[in-house]
């Protein structure tokens, strides 16, 4: 949380001082954070603001979403809010992850399974193999579409593959069956914990 004292200091510090909050479900924080930090500090560096983000009690679940509180001149909280926003919808932001680009692709739940595989396996491949990261809606996403985030021409590659992997999969006259056999050609590795938040869409 917050202390008076960057509150009071940057209340001085700006004649045009505010404070403001985004909504969003601690689904969303680690991708806020980012590893070690990285992302929420860039954020506090390029934009001279403070973030909070809000303690979510120890084994939450359901829908409820928490208030992030930001500080700083009107102008920066409004591209921090806007940048947060983007992250928790599309994965990324361009102060955050400069030069990225992503995708949405209109993905039938069903089919969920041939982009995740077996273990994760066929998740990993695509993220791996193009660079990229490739969010599928959880229950509680913000944006329903499965989307590709990184370099311009590796989201194109990893559309394309993807694509190509749901309309196989359409096209399979036991398509919704066949998605629990698939064969895991990246290794046989056991149902990660992570895989948990998926399995539900696995119909």
């Amino acid at each position: 949380p917050y202390t008076t004292l960057p509150i009071c200091y940057m209340s001085l510090a700006f004649d045009n001082f505010s404070e403001i909050g985004c909504m969003a479900h601690p689904s969303t924080f680690p991708d806020i954070i980012g590893s070690k930090g990285a992302i929420i500090i860039k954020l506090k560096d390029e934009l001279k603001v403070e973030i909070n983000i809000p303690p979510v009690p120890k084994g939450t679940t359901g829908a409820k979403k928490y208030k992030i509180g930001i500080a700083g001149s009107k102008e920066a909280s409004e591209k921090a809010q806007k940048c947060i926003e983007d992250i928790i919808m599309y994965g990324h932001s361009e102060i955050t992850h400069p030069g990225m680009v992503h995708e949405e692709l209109e993905v039938p739940t069903w089919a969920y399974a041939f982009i995740i595989g077996k273990g994760g396996s066929e998740l990993r491949h695509i993220q791996k193999n193009w660079s990229v990261k490739v969010n599928i809606p959880r229950e509680h996403s913000e944006n329903d579409k499965v989307v590709v985030v990184g370099e311009p021409r590796d989201v194109a590659r990893a559309k394309e593959y993807i694509e190509k992997q749901v309309f196989a999969a359409e096209n399979q006259t036991s398509g919704r069956e066949q998605a629990d056999k698939s064969e895991d050609h990246w290794g046989d590795d056991a149902q990660e914990p992570w895989m948990d938040q998926y399995m539900y869409k696995r119909k």
